[in-house]
């Protein structure tokens, strides 16, 4: 339910996206949802490879409003083989009205869903290289701070957008690593308060597997948050996170093992009717 960041439309992907596509037929997705990441308002949201090209926040607008054409021809095109969901990862920056934007880009675009991520605190993205990641660290006061306001923020994603998907929810570990404040007591309490939306809100929580091909040894989220959500009857997700097509379906098949092995044995897909449709995992 996460995937499809293409290179025509994301300054940080690679292949376009009808070639992703078809990979995704090609590995056997029955649904494939693709999520151009949401725009961004003002220059200062800009990642470093859009400013070099020269992007302002309306160059992005375009791209978006091209990448719902495409998505959407490809969703009709490719009708007989898969079900195409047209999507936007949100991006929660500005912090003061990403509420509103979100609901404007679902409403202008007419989006099949959202997911929802934190890419940004303190409006300052963290998850581009251990560099970034350790600055906004030490400008945060320590990592525990950090995750705690990281947390927040997603628990006032999830409040604000209400998106149908939570997606990759301890991203920060890709640069924290296995250090204990990743597990402190106050972390599990934002978690568990986070978990409690998801359930209360129906929404899916994904299992993200671009953690993997990133180097870690579980996807997002750890064992841990998979264990209390499980245990809140939250309804998970399979994602590829995919930026490329040889990232299509990348690591899908330990994914599966790594919820087999936690006692999930359903994921479920969202559709085009709104209702989650449960898939069984094979054994």
């Amino acid at each position: 339910m996460h995937g499809g960041h293409s290179g025509d439309f994301s300054k940080h992907g690679q292949d376009d996206l009808e070639p992703m596509v078809k990979a995704a037929i090609a590995f056997g997705y029955t649904t494939f949802g693709v999520t151009a990441h949401a725009p961004r308002s003002a220059n200062k949201f800009l990642y470093s490879e859009e400013v070099e090209a020269g992007y302002t926040p309306q160059d992005l607008d375009a791209d978006f409003a091209n990448y719902v054409t495409e998505a959407r021809r490809l969703q009709t095109a490719y009708a007989d083989q898969i079900e195409i969901l047209v999507g936007a990862e949100v991006e929660i920056v500005p912090e003061a009205a990403f509420d509103s934007e979100a609901a404007a880009l679902r409403q202008r675009h007419k989006l099949d869903y959202i997911v929802g991520g934190v890419h940004w605190v303190n409006e300052t993205p963290f998850d581009t290289s251990q560099e970034d990641f350790n600055t906004i660290v030490a400008n945060t006061g320590g990592l525990e701070p950090f995750l705690l306001r990281y947390y927040d923020l997603v628990a006032a994603m999830i409040d604000r957008v209400q998106p149908e998907v939570v997606g990759h929810l301890d991203v920060p570990r890709l640069y924290a690593g296995d250090n204990t404040a990743t597990q402190s007591a106050f972390v599990r309490q934002r978690v568990d308060a986070i978990l409690e939306r998801i359930a209360a809100g129906g929404m899916l929580l994904e299992i993200n597997t671009a953690a993997l091909r990133k180097g870690l040894t579980e996807p997002y989220p750890a064992s841990w948050i998979v264990e209390r959500a499980r245990d809140a009857k939250i309804h998970f997700t399979l994602s590829d996170d995919s930026h490329s097509v040889p990232q299509v379906g990348a690591h899908i098949p330990e994914g599966q093992d790594y919820l087999l092995t936690h006692g999930v044995h359903s994921i479920y897909a969202l559709s085009a009717s709104g209702e989650p449709r449960e898939i069984r995992l094979p054994r």
